[in-house]
């Protein structure tokens, strides 16, 4: 119990420390774009079509096998009813690390780069659950609601049949 207590504390703590850049609207604080630039509105969800948020690493496996079947769903749905975008946990001192990664595995949905355990606060807080791994994914609806979440490989017409069922 005094463990989780203290966790708490050190979470909110981290958290109210940081420098929140982002809008109401956006599940995760403190994320600079592949450029080092704070990222503002461009995280937001519930901007009225579908989103699948990515987090992921640059030493993930399994993330480097999903890029190219997560780019396809993005670049299939992006200007209709869905789009993707990754959060990269690298931190913010390896931008240039994670945009080579980007052009090296011809990432097309935009990628954001926090730092791990901010992002893992952000995580917590949004849904009472602790980030346990790369990559986990997450699905808002056009409102902006979190309607799942899942972990590892991922079946995108899963996502399809998914949005298919709860439009």
């Amino acid at each position: 119990m005094l463990r989780t207590i203290l966790r708490t504390i050190v979470l909110v703590a981290a958290f109210s420390a940081s420098q929140v850049w982002a809008s109401d609207k956006a599940p995760f604080r403190d994320l600079v774009d592949i450029e080092g630039q704070p990222v503002t509105t461009e995280a937001d969800v519930g901007i009225g079509k579908w989103q699948v948020i990515m987090i992921w690493a640059t030493d993930c496996h399994i993330c480097a096998e999903m890029k190219p079947k997560l780019s396809a769903f993005h670049d299939k749905h992006k200007d209709g009813r869905a789009e993707v975008y990754g959060i990269a946990l690298d931190g913010p001192d390896n931008v240039a690390a994670v945009k080579q990664y980007m052009i090296d595995h011809k990432v097309s949905f935009p990628t954001y780069i926090g730092d791990i355990n901010l992002i893992a606060v952000n995580f917590e807080i949004n849904n009472q659950t602790p980030l346990t791994g790369t990559p986990t994914y997450m699905l808002f609806n056009p409102a902006g609601e979190l309607m799942a979440i899942d972990y590892g490989m991922l079946d995108v017409s899963a996502i399809e049949r998914f949005m298919d069922r709860n439009s």
